[in-house]
């Protein structure tokens, strides 16, 4: 047996092997060597399409809880197992990743100290996207307040602007989360009015930010919230960190290892990687007070909405894990070069990326990440230049969403509500696996057309 926590592997290992039985046990992100363990699995797991199951004679169905799909599916749950070994899991930091202050292990929490043999597990759930996903983490808390980033993706603020917020009775109030000030202030107002202080309080993170790509510093977000925890213990005060970290995958940062309650993504992006998946992760945290609560919801939250994750979905999603490590590699590389190309040109008016020296939360972003991330936003002098910008990139693709193998570009405030605080000048990239300095060059050719236009008109 060589599943001691003296010898774990890394993460990228662990990637190339998701999906596959029997490799790492016990200590999650060790080798096993118990020969039971490697005798004749499949090297790529099969897909489970039945949507229902032969109930047995005896009615009893057995642990494993095959009914419906609906509420368990083998392959849905091989993925959600994934997830957990990823985010929680004693990974050995590899050397193409830098260190961060991140915490290397994982350490099951009773949820009752006076109970050791309560051993609280941490729960993961897939949905059908990660809007799903978003949603449900309101769900399990309902009426709550939710502090969201000033800067964060629409679609989040949207949901809870057109549909929570009017229907359901959840409010949310936008914050710059890189102000621990301001964090501070908003959790003690809302524990101090006896009007607010019952209610659940959701603080959702983002980090990267989208489209600015701010960096909140969530062990330090966390720890603030451990203390409001510990002055106020004698009241049943509900608070939720919840990080989203779709543009940070866990190669790149690992949330629940920072204190968070529990993390989100949209697998549809990175995980996936390859344009081809909808789909939404959550992982809740087995050592918080706030991530026991989520995760002794989640899954009926999950099953009673039904928005879960396809098989075939949660497959793909599988097989893209096994080359997260080494696409997010790459995609960082080149997005550092192209920043540090976009960052020198006189016509870039100014260039959002944490891995520059010039980003405000540049030092933050070395602590907290692996990798600075592949994605990039940045702004030109006008709309104009921009829009004639995005218009003339051949290789570069114009599109949404992220995390795939192409190059994106993207005026974001054209597809954002109106009242959006992103600048009218920004564009977004999504960086992929071509070769940078093919990027480049198509974005200067790009630059150069729409400064012969903007002066031509």
């Amino acid at each position: 047996d060589n599943t001691s926590a003296s010898n774990p592997v890394s993460i990228e290992t662990v990637l190339a092997h998701s999906g596959i039985p029997g490799n790492f046990v016990g200590e999650l992100g060790n080798i096993s060597s118990k020969s039971e363990q490697l005798q004749n699995y499949p090297l790529s797991p099969s897909i489970e399409l039945a949507s229902t199951y032969e109930r047995p004679a005896n009615g009893d169905y057995g642990p494993d809880g095959r009914i419906y799909s609906r509420t368990c599916n083998p392959t849905r749950k091989l993925l959600e197992d994934t997830m957990i070994q990823l985010e929680l899991g004693n990974f050995r930091i590899s050397a193409t990743h830098k260190s961060s202050n991140a915490k290397n292990h994982i350490v099951l929490h009773s949820s009752n100290p006076k109970e050791d043999s309560k051993i609280v597990k941490p729960v993961s759930a897939a949905f059908s996207s990660g809007m799903a996903a978003v949603a449900a983490i309101f769900l399990a808390n309902p009426k709550c307040r939710v502090l969201i980033p000033d800067d964060c993706y629409h679609g989040t603020t949207s949901q809870l602007m057109n549909v929570l917020n009017h229907h359901h009775g959840i409010d949310y109030q936008k914050i710059d989360t890189t102000d621990e000030s301001a964090i501070k202030e908003e959790i003690r107002m809302h524990i101090s009015d006896e009007s607010t202080r019952a209610r659940p309080l959701v603080i959702w993170l983002e980090s990267p930010s989208n489209p600015l790509t701010k960096v909140t510093d969530i062990k330090k977000v966390c720890d603030l919230v451990d203390m409001f925890r510990r002055r106020n213990d004698k009241h049943d005060i509900s608070i939720t960190t919840v990080v989203d970290s779709t543009w940070a995958p866990p190669c790149i940062t690992r949330p629940l290892q920072l204190g968070a309650d529990a993390v989100l993504h949209s697998a549809t992006k990175y995980l996936g990687g390859h344009s081809d998946i909808l789909l939404g992760v959550i992982t809740t945290s087995p050592n918080t007070p706030g991530g026991i609560k989520l995760g002794s919801v989640l899954p009926t939250v999950q099953s009673s909405i039904g928005a879960v994750a396809s098989p075939f979905d949660a497959w793909l999603c599988l097989r893209g894990l096994r080359t997260l490590g080494i696409r997010v590699e790459r995609q960082c590389r080149s997005a550092l070069k192209i920043a540090e190309f976009l960052d020198n040109h006189p016509s870039v008016a100014k260039v959002h990326y944490p891995g520059l020296k010039s980003h405000p939360q540049h030092e933050i972003a070395k602590r907290q990440m692996a990798l600075f991330g592949g994605m990039l936003s940045f702004e030109m002098e006008t709309e104009d230049m921009a829009m004639a910008l995005a218009g003339g990139v051949i290789l570069i693709k114009r599109g949404t969403s992220l995390g795939g193998t192409e190059t994106l570009i993207e005026h974001r405030a054209s597809i954002e509500p109106l009242d959006t605080n992103t600048p009218r000048s920004l564009l977004r990239v999504s960086v992929g696996l071509e070769d940078a300095d093919d990027l480049i060059e198509d974005l200067l050719l790009a630059i150069e057309n729409a400064d012969y236009i903007i002066k031509k008109s």
